[in-house]
């Protein structure tokens, strides 16, 4: 139920993020700032730095890998699996949580869910020797698919430790944040490549700031979760309207 939270917050913080790199939220004040313009310059070079330094992925994976793929290059040791969504290992204090994006199979598509799957059409036109199109196309060699999750996150948890030190060791490897979204020592601070987001969370523990998590998230698996979780809604509909006209 935690993890879920969790995932439900990581793509609430990316909506935002993405909302406010469309081009409609540039800023429409046209008047020159000198210093203004310095700064976002400054600023600009400074994300790319932060962006160069970040992984697509984590460790020896990369975003989108297979859990099956990946099993055998987990840090730490793996102490449980659900063969489709879910890895964790431990090594020592430290607790990782690889997360993977799985598509039900049998819940993507409205053709099923309203009982109109299509099926194949393996019929030529004409006899003898008369070219079937569709099964030329269909000999066409696609991509293997598994029935697993691909690689969404990775989640490092570890005991609570002061935000400072938690904050300049992460510094140190990847520069400094570029967003952040902090209030009365609660919230997180964000490092934003073109393919991942590295989240330092951030808890208000007996009135000072403290960090126990650190997550890897990719981009665009991000964005593949929200549009699965939006047809899961419109799949709910359809199975409303299924019922009241069966």
């Amino acid at each position: 139920m935690h993890r879920f939270a969790a995932i439900l917050l990581i793509l609430s913080l990316c909506s935002v993020l993405f909302a406010q790199q469309q081009p409609g939220n540039k800023n429409s004040n046209n008047t020159t700032n000198t210093t203004g313009n310095n700064t976002a310059g400054d600023k600009k070079t400074q994300d790319e730095k932060t962006a160069s330094k970040i992984p697509e992925g984590y460790g020896d994976i990369t975003w989108g890998t297979y859990l099956s793929d990946a099993k055998s290059k987990i840090k730490g040791k793996l102490t449980y699996t659900d063969e489709k969504k879910i890895i964790i290992s431990n090594d020592g204090e430290l607790q990782y949580y690889y997360g993977f994006f799985y598509a039900d199979p049998a819940m993507t598509t409205e053709e099923k869910i309203l009982g109109e799957e299509k099926k194949p059409d393996n019929t030529g036109t004409g006899s003898g020797t008369g070219t079937n199109t569709n099964n030329i196309a269909g000999n066409k060699t696609e991509p293997e698919k598994k029935d697993e999750g691909k690689l969404f996150y990775v989640s490092l948890k570890f005991p609570y430790l002061a935000k400072d030190a938690v904050y300049e060791k992460i510094k140190a490897k990847y520069g400094e944040h570029t967003k952040e979204n902090l209030k009365n020592n609660q919230g997180a601070y964000i490092w934003d490549s073109e393919k991942t987001l590295l989240l330092m969370w951030v808890d208000n523990y007996e009135k000072k700031p403290f960090s126990r998590r650190i997550i890897f998230m990719s981009k665009d698996v991000a964005k593949d979760l929200n549009k699965y979780t939006n047809d899961m809604f419109f799949k709910k509909e359809l199975e409303l309207i299924k019922k009241v006209n069966p």
